[in-house]
Parts: C-alpha cells; sequence; structure tokens
C-alpha cells in the first residue's frame, strides 16, 4: 500500500490515525495513555536511529506536518497498573568518581546509585493498544504519503527503552476509551510548531553536554504544549495537590486530627486567597477563592473547596491529615488550579492566631493516599469524613426516618453535581467505615453547620466515576468526602 490511509468523516473533514500496539504487553510511562509528545519524540528517534538517517530528509516534511495540526484525540485500550516496585539505577555521577580517583582516593561506584520507581501498566494481548487520531479540515493538505508511512513503521519503542513496540497508519478502530482535546482536564504534553527543530538542538546540546568544566545537564526539549484531554462523556474537576509537612523541619510530615478538617480547610483558604490576590480580581477571591458572598442557595455557589485528606491506608492508616487537595468546580479550565500549585507550593500556612503550622510540598509520585482519593474510576465510594445533611432527618421522638435521609442524600449528591440516575444504591451509618476515623458525631463542623446531622455514607453509582467525590453542605471544608474502595 502506498498512500496514507485517510477516513472521510465529513464533507468538510477527514482523520488520520496512526495506530501503536506495546509487544510486551506492558507500558512504564507515567502516565495513560502516553501523550501525543511521546509519540512524536518517539517517531523522531526512530528515524534517526532506525533508519541510520537514511530516511531523515525524506521523513522531515511530514513530522513538520505533524508538529502543524492540532491535538489529537487518542483512543486507547483499558490498562490496569501494577504494583510498584523499586530497582537501584546509576545516578550517571561518573564525573565524581573520576575527579576523586584522579586525586588518588578511593570512591565507591555502587554509591552513586539511587533508588528508581516503577509501576507499569498491563495492557490486553492484542492491539491497537493506542490510537493517535487527528482531524483534517478540508483546507489542510496531506503530508507526503510514502514519508509519513515510513516514518510510522520505523518506530521501534514508545515510552520506556523496554516498551517494544510497532505502528502503523490505518483507519481509526472503534472502542475502547476516547480522549479528546479539552478546556480542563488531564495533562498531555503535545508537539508544537517548532518542536522539530527543539528537539535537534536538545540531542546536539546532549552530544556535547560533557566538558572540562563539567556536566551540563540542561539537555531537554522546551517545545511542547501541555493541552488539557478528557474521557469522552466524562466530568472532570481541576484537583491541586499537596503534603502538609513540618514548617520547622519540612522534610517531616505534619500530622492534624481527623475531627480537626475544617481548620486545615481554613488555613488553605487563608493562604490561596493571600497568594492570589495579586493574580486575581477582588470578585473572584472573595466568591471563587474564598466563598463569601450571598446567593439563592448558597451550597450551589461555584466556589473552590479545601480538602484535607485523612491516612486512612498502609502502617500509617491512623486518620490524622497529612495531605490536602484544592479542588475545583466541575467543567472549570483550571487555570485556577496550575496558580495554586505554583504560588502555594512551599508557602506556610498560619493558624488564626497568625502562628505558623505547616507549610505545603508537592504530591510524591506513586502516593496511594491520592490515589484512593483520585482514582481512574470506580463504582463504590466511601465517605472518610461524615456527610453534613441540608435538612433534618428525624420523625417524631427523634427517630430517624430511613426515607428522608435517603431524600437528602439524594438531594445532597445532586448539589455536589451526581444525578439520582447516576446513583444504584445508598447506605448510611454513624459508626466509621475506614481505619483511624471516628464516629460521625466527632467531627467538629463550622458553627452555621453544627444544627445540621451527619452520617457516614456508601454510595455505588451505576457506573464508574471519577474522583473527587464530595457531598452534602460541608463539602467545601473538606467534610463529606469519599474514598474509593478497591473492591468496587
Amino acid at each position: 500500500m502506498n498512500s496514507v490511509t485517510v477516513t472521510e468523516t465529513s464533507a468538510q473533514s477527514s482523520t488520520l490515525c496512526i495506530s501503536v500496539t506495546f509487544l510486551t504487553g506492558r507500558y512504564h510511562g507515567e502516565e495513560w495513555p502516553p501523550s501525543p509528545a511521546r509519540l512524536y519524540q518517539a517517531l523522531l528517534a526512530a528515524v534517526m536511529t532506525c533508519g541510520y538517517q537514511e530516511f531523515a530528509p525524506v521523513t522531515e516534511p511530514p513530522l513538520r506536518w505533524l508538529e502543524e495540526q492540532a491535538a489529537p484525540s487518542i483512543r486507547c485500550c483499558r490498562a490496569e497498573q501494577l504494583s510498584a516496585y523499586r530497582i537501584a539505577v546509576p545516578n550517571n555521577d561518573m564525573d565524581v568518581v573520576a575527579w576523586e580517583w584522579q586525586q588518588g582516593r578511593h570512591k565507591d561506584v555502587a554509591a552513586l546509585k539511587t533508588m528508581k520507581h516503577i509501576r507499569p501498566w498491563q495492557l490486553p494481548e492484542t492491539g491497537p493498544h493506542v490510537q493517535y487520531v487527528w482531524k483534517i479540515d478540508a483546507s489542510v493538505s496531506l503530508p507526503p504519503t510514502d514519508a509519513l508511512r515510513n516514518a510510522v513503521h520505523l518506530l521501534h519503542t514508545l515510552g520506556w527503552g523496554v516498551d517494544m513496540a510497532y505502528a502503523d497508519v490505518v483507519p481509526e478502530q472503534p472502542g475502547g476509551d476516547l480522549y479528546e482535546p479539552a478546556v480542563s482536564g488531564t495533562q498531555r504534553m503535545t508537539p508544537m510548531p517548532g518542536t522539530l527543530d527543539d528537539l535537534k538542538a536538545a540531542y546536539q546540546r546532549f552530544q556535547v553536554r560533557s566538558t572540562g568544566r563539567g556536566v551540563d545537564s540542561f539537555t531537554r526539549p522546551s517545545m511542547l504544549i501541555s493541552q488539557p484531554y478528557r474521557r469522552a462523556g466524562e466530568e472532570y474537576r481541576p484537583v491541586a495537590c499537596f503534603r502538609l509537612m513540618k514548617e520547622d523541619d519540612p522534610t517531616k510530615a505534619r500530622a492534624v486530627a481527623w475531627e480537626d478538617c475544617q481548620k486545615v480547610a481554613a488555613w488553605l483558604r487563608h493562604r490561596a486567597a493571600e497568594e492570589l490576590r495579586n493574580e486575581c480580581d477582588e470578585a473572584t477571591i472573595t466568591g471563587y477563592i474564598q466563598g463569601h458572598g450571598e446567593s439563592e442557595d448558597r451550597d450551589r455557589s461555584r466556589r473552590v473547596s479545601y480538602v484535607p485528606l485523612p491516612t486512612i491506608y498502609g502502617r500509617h492508616a491512623d486518620g490524622m491529615i497529612r495531605r490536602a487537595m484544592i479542588v475545583e468546580p466541575a467543567d472549570m479550565p483550571g487555570e485556577i488550579s496550575e496558580l495554586i500549585v505554583r504560588k502555594l507550593t512551599g508557602s506556610v500556612l498560619t493558624g488564626k492566631d497568625g502562628n505558623p503550622e505547616c507549610c505545603l510540598a508537592p504530591r510524591e509520585q506513586g502516593d496511594f493516599t491520592f490515589r484512593q482519593y483520585l482514582p481512574g474510576k470506580a463504582c463504590v465510594w466511601r465517605s472518610v469524613t461524615p456527610v453534613v445533611l441540608h435538612g433534618y432527618n428525624a420523625r417524631s421522638r427523634g427517630v430517624v426516618s430511613v426515607a428522608k435521609t435517603e431524600l437528602l442524600l439524594l438531594r445532597a449528591f445532586e448539589m455536589a453535581g451526581f444525578r439520582e440516575e447516576q446513583i444504584e444504591g445508598l447506605a448510611f451509618q454513624t459508626g466509621p467505615f475506614w481505619q483511624g476515623t471516628k464516629h460521625s458525631a466527632a467531627m467538629r463542623v463550622p458553627a452555621h453547620l453544627d444544627g445540621y446531622p451527619r452520617v457516614h455514607v456508601e454510595v455505588r453509582f451505576a457506573k464508574p466515576v471519577r474522583g473527587p467525590v464530595l457531598s452534602g453542605i460541608g463539602r467545601h471544608y473538606g467534610i463529606g468526602l469519599f474514598a474509593a474502595c478497591e473492591w468496587g
């Protein structure tokens, strides 16, 4: 076949699809599916290695054509992330060893090794595993067909060096999960005009990185765009994640009692407002960041939620708060979250009296506590902090009404963005579900919520939903926070 397969979708546009199949059924990159930038870099690497640069002049025009196109859609299979493990790898500091040897001193090479965190993805046996689909407007001329197919056929790995793969240009195959470019969502790097030249320059810097003056570590490409992607038909809430560290010793975690959830939320809200005051207008700070202002239903107001995360897994599963996230409403572009990460990382949170309480550190890769609150998707969720109902659920003589409680819970989930038809089942109790957490009455709540009933809840959704899951009129303080059940 001597021409690239272009699928007609309408009189005004068509699609071009590059499919990738992994030979070992494993993928070791951090993200799934792999970003379009990974594919682009892998194609260039294949042309410059497998082709021994013979095809470089021929394949350059289609690669330049690809970098000029808008971000593609990504259709991929379901992948399961396997258990994490660590290996010792060289730290690329042989110049330190060589200097010590030159001075006649002993230096152990093994001491330079560092621990590398690995958590691969398990893929189905049959492919294609990933398809990148570009929508081509009728006004856009197609790339040189044979040259593009040659470049695609040269691909040998995608991701790590052990992720052997092959690619082809074929019609898009239906099925799997479809990720589309969106206003907000999971960030994926994509090529842009100038990426090819930037990658070439990065390779040249890498070739001469070692000189008599030392090693130049600036060899990474920089001309890539961060593009939000969202799974088709799925809501996405932009999130900023932090670890709470001791202010006087940032290497150690700061632990706050489970029942003091609202206190941590207040620290975060105050610091976010202070840090963003020079970046946003006063109306945004007052209404969106701080949640002040009048409305017909204050809980319906679109505002940022400050959510402390109790530790409910592992050897430190004591319910203490060592992490937190700041959550925007669904369908927001995520610009505020990105700004919060940049401005608040490393900042010190202060209490009501102005004394320092803790400092904020970024989320660590592979942190399982965050994964319990932010899994890819899950059907069954259980509350870690109790749901505060927006009405009273008791009949005469203080007896709790199951029917009233269920109606109030359905209303609470609706106010949080989850429709009644999404919910398959509800269960509630006053006792805790998770290790280290406490009775619902033990949670301290703001004064204006103190008179309302609080219950722990298990919710089963008809279809898996993405975290975070928050419900109830205390959710903006992290009260009404759910964690995913692994078996759900």
